[in-house]
């Protein structure tokens, strides 16, 4: 039996080896026990350092096992500030770290994962503001005399045969989801007009093919 005792970083280099070599730890620990007896790590430590290698990688620094890095965090948040939707496998990819150290990175940094919202297209910034003085005017009228009871709206939307394929990103809680402008594509479509009051939909009809949406329509 040798009367060397290696130091922690040691005992984990070979529970690396004997990891890669697919031994369990049950396994690894017998060999460690035969070599330097009483002085070998616990069969327990054996164990808690080979989940450790399945979910956050290779490391021998004394650190808890099952914690991500500081240093992963950070090129992590600079990844997702690059492009949030990005996924697991991506990051992992980029990092060159296991799969499981990005959902581990990912939750101890509070990240949580949102689908992208459509918006019809991008509004510039007078835009928005003529939104939001219009919305305070009517608000303000609402107040004083209530109107919304008598206001029956109609519109028309081009329903569409394909569903588009939504995205997601990872934003911190409370955070929107990213936007993105709907896609302009040539695919199959048929016209709905629906009309509502404040109560729910009063009236709606799919149009025909060859029908338009005119004064002559709306009067029938």
């Amino acid at each position: 039996m040798s009367n060397f005792v290696p130091k922690k970083e040691h005992w984990r280099e070979v529970l690396i080896h004997y990891f890669i070599l697919k031994k369990s730890a049950a396994e690894s620990y017998r060999i460690l026990w035969e070599a330097y007896g009483e002085h070998a790590p616990s069969q327990d430590t054996c164990e808690r350092w080979s989940k450790c290698f399945k979910s956050d990688g290779f490391y021998v620094k004394d650190k808890e096992p099952g914690q991500p890095k500081k240093f992963e965090d950070q090129k992590l948040q600079a990844l997702l500030d690059e492009d949030a939707c990005q996924t697991k496998k991506q990051l992992a990819e980029r990092l060159n770290i296991v799969h499981q150290t990005i959902s581990n990175c990912l939750q101890a940094m509070g990240k949580i994962l949102k689908e992208r919202k459509w918006v019809p297209h991008q509004l510039n910034e007078r835009q928005m503001e003529n939104r939001k003085v219009i919305s305070k005017m009517l608000l303000q009228w609402h107040k004083r005399k209530s109107f919304l009871h008598g206001i029956v709206t109609g519109d028309e939307k081009w329903i569409s045969f394909e569903n588009p394929k939504y995205t997601k990103s990872w934003v911190d809680p409370g955070q929107p989801s990213a936007s993105t402008a709907r896609p302009n594509c040539f695919r199959k479509e048929t016209m709905l007009c629906v009309w509502w009051d404040q109560e729910g939909v009063v009236y709606y009809e799919f149009l025909k093919a060859g029908e338009t949406v005119n004064t002559d329509h709306y009067q029938q």
